[in-house]
């Protein structure tokens, strides 16, 4: 019994310890020791509504077109999101030399080598752009090399603030326990029988279609600016737009040669717009008259797909519909690099 307590005390301590450190957590889950609760989808996570269950999938690898001939080796930057991160695109789906990607939350130090074409790509999903365009994009600074830094706080009771945040924590701490396939189950389990009986799902999400698909809340069922069906005025509008001109002139001054922009539509936005007052956010900007810069529209392309542009489980979209969007995006770099070579 004595021996049965000191496990049960270490265990605990262990658990307490990595719900409290976000590495040690990640730790953990790099030796597969627990799973990060995504296996089945970011909407699937937080309704746990067996509908929806959608096993993540690998997309085939992508054939980007072939690279258009340039004296000039061409250098493509990616300000991106989720949408962009590694696990879906990376250097080898892109018709350049080289790549470099930066999150939204992290700082982007470049040294431009001027011999190169560098290209800049500003990639937001639509219930973001509208924080990330409030001011100008400052998220590059010139500097001696080009590395991505992610931004800290390196003070102790930040990072004690962090760790004990009651919603981080909480999250940390059900990844560690809770993510797995016997619980999942039973969370499945009470989630079906709250919605079957009482027609009631986790806040965080909403049904749309007539219950046919998932959405993040925070595309539909909020008033702030993540919505796609949050009212935009005019002057607001043209805020944005004078934001990019301005974030398009400060990139032009450090050495980059080309800038463009690609807004990811909401889910909502695509499987059911008539869900409220679609405020046509992507629509409006890139049909302003001053939009300073050439941008990759894929809403109509997707709403064609419907429900086959995004997972069922997932606010993120399908192979089918990442395809769609990377060729256009390269479409666009061959064609500025032909037209530098003319």
């Amino acid at each position: 019994m004595k021996f049965l307590k000191y496990i049960v005390l270490v265990s605990g301590c262990i658990i307490w310890a990595c719900g409290l450190n976000p590495t040690l957590l990640a730790l953990v889950g790099k030796y597969k020791l627990i799973t990060d609760g995504y296996q089945y989808g970011d909407l699937y996570r937080m309704a746990n509504l067996s509908a929806f269950k959608d096993p993540r999938q690998p997309c085939p690898a992508y054939n980007p077109p072939a690279k258009k001939q340039s004296a000039k080796k061409v250098h493509l930057y990616i300000i991106g999101d989720s949408f962009t991160e590694e696990e879906r695109v990376g250097p080898q789906d892109f018709a350049v030399d080289q790549y470099t990607r930066v999150h939204w939350s992290e700082m982007l130090h470049v040294k431009l080598d001027t011999s190169e074409t560098n290209i800049l790509l500003l990639e937001s999903v639509e219930r973001h752009f509208r924080q990330h365009l409030e001011a100008p994009v400052s998220l590059i600074l010139p500097d001696s090399a080009t590395f991505v830094q992610r931004v800290v706080s390196s003070k102790f009771m930040h990072k004690l603030d962090d760790a004990f945040n009651g919603k981080q924590a909480q999250d940390r701490f059900e990844a560690l326990l809770f993510q797995n396939e016997a619980f999942l189950k039973l969370k499945e389990w009470k989630a079906d029988f709250t919605y079957h009986l009482f027609h009631r799902v986790n806040t965080s999400v909403s049904l749309v279609d007539e219950d046919r698909s998932l959405v993040s809340y925070m595309d539909t069922d909020t008033p702030h600016v993540t919505s796609s069906f949050s009212k935009i005025g005019k002057s607001e509008l043209d805020s944005l737009v004078l934001n990019l001109k301005l974030t398009k002139d400060s990139a032009l001054s450090m050495g980059f040669d080309f800038v463009a922009l690609s807004v990811i539509p909401n889910k909502v936005s695509v499987i059911h717009p008539e869900y409220g007052a679609y405020n046509r956010l992507i629509e409006h900007v890139y049909q302003h008259p001053k939009l300073p810069m050439p941008y990759i529209d894929v809403l109509a392309d997707f709403r064609k797909m419907g429900a086959a542009s995004y997972l069922k489980g997932d606010s993120h979209w399908t192979c089918q519909a990442q395809n769609v969007w990377l060729d256009k995006v390269n479409t666009l770099i061959n064609s500025f690099v032909s037209q530098e070579n003319i």
